[in-house]
């Protein structure tokens, strides 16, 4: 990097949420900023920084505490509920070690009151949105009481529509609700909807999507706040499919046994199966998605973690040690672009959505919680790319749904699948390639840094 370069732009401080869903999006971003020669002070906190890869691709990074004693993540409520306070003293702390230098705050919006915390160190703050924009329009009608339906349980109103501006219709399944959460149901919803409480105040607010994507409610947003689509925030389109890619995972992978274990499967011929690193299911929905799998007669690779395997069938790995590999964790795009995969099982997490759609893989949608409902619902009605598993009146989906559902998705509809997700992967190569939407709108966010120490 040229001196010239280095004292124009502005320096970005990044701080991501402290838990697995939210760390690779913003690292992603910072490493677009610093491709474009900014300097980026990444924030992590103990326990995350111990998982940090190597090749690091910002300029510097800082360590923080998350107001836990024991330097783990925070593992409950009553954990979380002590970040506030901790992280800002953290954050606040490093802005004036670099009061000089930095010019941006960039925060993940799960923490919206690192916003004042920006503002009092004299930066401009960008929230950083790392779920699709239509779950940002839905929280913000949420924060300002439009969808009253979501006040009383889905049960007492499972005939209603809702009918926001700019979205789908919807039913109420397709959306959070508080009554997902029956321990500190009016907190965590608080915590989740309170994500788009700084779209009127932000000096500039990311969202990880592409324009082309949710075109309709980033047009309606865009009228309203000052919001730009910078997704999708992978590293799929920067780097081939053999490089190792840099990411954060808290969760220690296995041994790389299973890529070796799809080398020799047939193209399009293995089911992905992995809800990610929060959803908690219960032994007897492990024990159908296990005979579901089994039943549909395909070869299968699970991410089991390693506190769920517990749950599994007792005789499950033995009968379909043929069949199957149980894996504790694995990178997942290294497993999503190899041409043996035909499907991918999932719990509907924004950043898995995206992978798969980066990279072509129809999707078998399992929604359990927060944004993985409306999520499943642009999966299976909007892009059309996949299917949504039903439950029954216990709440479970059945053995018989799921190998149904995998059937279609790798079968009978599996040509049309396809079709629809490879088109929005050349939307998303589209719109991350010079000259493109969220392209574009990177380069944008650097002069509005650059523009800041002007």
């Amino acid at each position: 990097m040229n001196m010239d370069m280095e004292t124009q732009l502005g320096d970005v401080i990044a701080v991501p949420y402290p838990f697995q869903g939210h760390l690779n999006p913003m690292l992603q971003f910072c490493s677009s900023l610093s491709a474009r020669g900014v300097r980026v002070t990444l924030v992590l906190t103990h326990r995350v920084a111990k998982s940090m890869p190597q090749s690091q691709p910002v300029h510097a990074v800082e360590l923080i505490s998350d107001g836990t004693d024991v330097g783990d993540s925070p593992r409950n409520y009553e954990e979380i509920t002590r970040l506030p306070a901790a992280v800002s003293e953290g954050v606040a702390a490093i802005i004036e070690k670099q009061k000089k230098a930095a010019k941006v705050l960039v925060h993940d919006a799960m923490m919206p009151w690192l916003l004042e915390v920006g503002r009092a160190g004299g930066l401009r703050v960008a929230p950083l949105f790392t779920q699709p924009a239509s779950l940002c329009a839905i929280y913000w009608h949420m924060l300002r009481g439009d969808v009253v339906e979501l006040q009383q349980p889905i049960t007492a109103a499972s005939d209603c529509r809702l009918r926001l501006p700019s979205l789908p219709e919807m039913e109420l399944r397709d959306v959070a609700s508080i009554f997902q959460f029956p321990d500190n149901a009016k907190q965590i919803a608080e915590l989740i909807f309170c994500q788009a409480s700084n779209l009127p105040k932000a000096d500039c607010f990311l969202i990880n999507t592409f324009y082309s994507l949710e075109e309709q409610v980033v047009d309606w947003m865009a009228e309203k706040w000052a919001v730009k689509c910078v997704g999708p925030l992978v590293p799929i389109f920067h780097k081939t499919l053999h490089e190792k890619h840099d990411r954060i995972d808290l969760f220690e992978l296995d041994s790389e046994s299973y890529l070796k274990w799809l080398d020799i499967r047939e193209p399009k011929s293995v089911v992905y199966v992995s809800f990610g690193s929060v959803v908690v299911m219960s032994e007897e929905q492990m024990e159908e998605i296990a005979w579901g799998l089994a039943q549909s007669n395909k070869y299968f690779i699970w991410v089991v973690r390693e506190s769920e395997l517990v749950k599994l069938p007792k005789d499950f790995k033995l009968k379909t040690s043929e069949k199957g590999i149980i894996v504790k964790w694995c990178p997942q795009v290294e497993v999503l672009s190899h041409e043996a995969v035909a499907c991918f099982m999932t719990h509907c997490g924004w950043n898995s959505i995206l992978e798969a759609l980066c990279l072509g893989v129809p999707m078998v949608g399992m929604p359990q919680m927060s944004d993985q409902p409306t999520n499943a619902k642009l999966i299976e009605d909007v892009w059309k790319v996949g299917v949504r598993v039903k439950v029954n009146a216990e709440g479970i989906t059945t053995r018989q749904e799921i190998k149904g559902c995998i059937k279609q998705v790798t079968g009978v509809r599996a040509e049309e699948f396809r079709r629809n997700v490879i088109k929005w992967r050349e939307l998303a190569k589209e719109a991350t390639s010079e000259g493109g939407s969220s392209y574009e709108n990177i380069k944008d966010f650097v002069a509005f840094a650059k523009s800041y120490s002007d």
